[in-house]
């Protein structure tokens, strides 16, 4: 009996902690799973949800409030100091959980624009009809607050989608990569630096 008790533990054992042969399918299936070869037939499908937590800090720049969006798009060479305040205020019936005090270098005067503001300048298009997207992000924001510094743009490129009647305003920085891209050129795929 003894014999039979531990037969059983082990093929229970095996069956709980084994692998298991799955076979191939061409079914789509979402998982959060990372692992990935190149001998898998099922389509993985990854959904990104961004959820904004309570409250944020208050970030400053040069002594003025801007979004926070400005972090994304300000040289990071020309910052100065940053300073972190951890106390919770308020600003115009806004309450913050601190405060993120951004110094730029004495000779950098950034020049903001909102994204909205820069579709108007820059081009034709109407505002329903844009899609952002920033160092290949699509901006999940709103496009009237989304600031950028005109300075460290490198270069703003338009696609339009007619059949959907929409466009995609690409807005690409003078990050040091960004700029060692844009001065490759390329001949019949190979690369002449």
């Amino acid at each position: 009996m003894k014999k039979f008790i531990i037969i059983v533990v082990l093929i229970l054992t095996a069956n709980a902690f084994g692998q298991k042969k799955t076979e191939k399918s061409n079914e789509i299936k979402s998982e959060n799973s990372q692992s990935i070869s190149e001998e898998d037939t099922i389509i993985k499908v990854v959904h990104v949800i961004k959820f904004k937590s309570g409250k944020n800090p208050a970030y400053f720049l040069n002594g003025k409030l801007v979004d926070q969006s400005i972090l994304k798009f300000l040289d990071p060479n020309k910052i100065k100091n940053l300073t972190v305040e951890k106390e919770n205020i308020e600003i115009g019936n806004i309450k913050y959980a601190g405060k993120i005090i951004i110094e730029t270098k004495n000779n950098y005067k950034p020049n903001l624009i909102s994204l909205d503001e820069l579709r108007k300048r820059y081009t034709t298009l109407e505002e329903g009809s844009v899609i952002f997207q920033i160092e290949n992000e699509i901006v999940d924001g709103n496009y009237k607050t989304y600031l950028v510094d005109k300075n460290y743009i490198l270069k703003i490129t338009v696609n339009k989608l007619e059949s959907l009647n929409l466009s995609v305003i690409k807005v690409i920085s003078k990050s040091e990569e960004n700029i060692k891209k844009s001065n490759e050129i390329i001949i019949r795929g190979d690369t002449i630096h």
